[in-house]
C-alpha cells in the first residue's frame, strides 16, 4: 500500500512540473499587440519585462496547450434582484473554449480562472444568476463551449483574466482596459 501511495505522490509532482504551451493563436497580430503593450508601458514609465508571460488584449484566442480559448468581451453590471455584489460592480467575462486536442478536457472556472484588479488583488468566481451558459465541465475533442463568468470586483484602471492550470506552471493573461467593458 505505501508503494502505490508513493507512485501516486511521485506521478502528482511529475504532472505539477510540466509547463503550459501558451501562444496567440493569429500570429499576424502579435507584433502589434507586443508593440501596443510596451508603448502602454512606456507611457506609465513602466520598463518592459523580457521575461514576463506575453499579455493578450480582449478579442484575442490564445492556444493553452489543448484548448482555444477566446477573450470575446466583459460587461459590467451592477447586480439583479436578490445578487448585490459586496465590492463596486460586477464583471461578466465572455469566453469561448474550444479543444482543438484529440483527448477530453476537463475545465473547472473556480480552479483554473481569476481576476486581479491594478494593485494585484486577486478576485474568484462569483455568484450571479444572469450570466450566460456555462464554463464548468468536459469539452469533448473538437468541440467547443462559450459562457459567461462573473466577478464580484471594486473599481481599478484596468484587470488583468487568468487562465491556468492547477497541474502545469504557465498562465494566458488578457489585460482588460475600462475601454473594453461594455455596460
Amino acid at each position: 500500500m505505501k508503494r502505490i501511495l508513493a507512485l501516486i505522490v511521485v506521478f502528482m509532482v511529475i504532472v505539477g512540473c510540466s509547463d503550459s504551451t501558451i501562444e496567440k493563436v493569429d500570429p499576424s497580430a502579435n507584433s502589434a499587440d507586443a508593440s501596443s503593450q510596451e508603448q502602454k508601458q512606456e507611457q506609465k514609465g513602466e520598463e518592459p519585462v523580457s521575461n514576463a508571460p506575453e499579455i493578450f488584449v480582449v478579442g484575442d484566442t490564445v492556444k493553452f496547450d489543448d484548448l482555444h480559448i477566446t477573450l470575446h468581451g466583459v460587461t459590467e453590471v451592477e447586480g439583479a434582484e436578490f445578487f448585490t455584489p459586496s465590492n463596486d460592480k460586477y464583471l461578466l467575462v465572455d469566453l469561448t473554449i474550444e479543444n482543438v486536442g484529440t483527448e477530453s478536457e476537463h475545465i473547472s472556472t473556480l480552479m483554473q480562472m481569476e481576476l486581479m484588479d491594478a494593485d494585484s488583488y486577486s478576485y474568484d468566481i462569483a455568484l450571479y444568476p444572469d450570466a450566460k451558459g456555462s464554463l464548468d465541465g468536459e469539452v469533448a475533442p473538437g468541440r467547443k463551449m462559450r459562457g459567461e463568468v462573473a466577478f464580484d470586483v471594486p473599481d481599478s484602471d484596468y484587470y488583468e483574466f487568468i487562465f491556468s492550470n492547477p497541474f502545469t506552471s504557465g498562465q494566458a493573461i488578457w489585460r482588460i482596459e475600462r475601454s473594453d467593458i461594455g455596460q
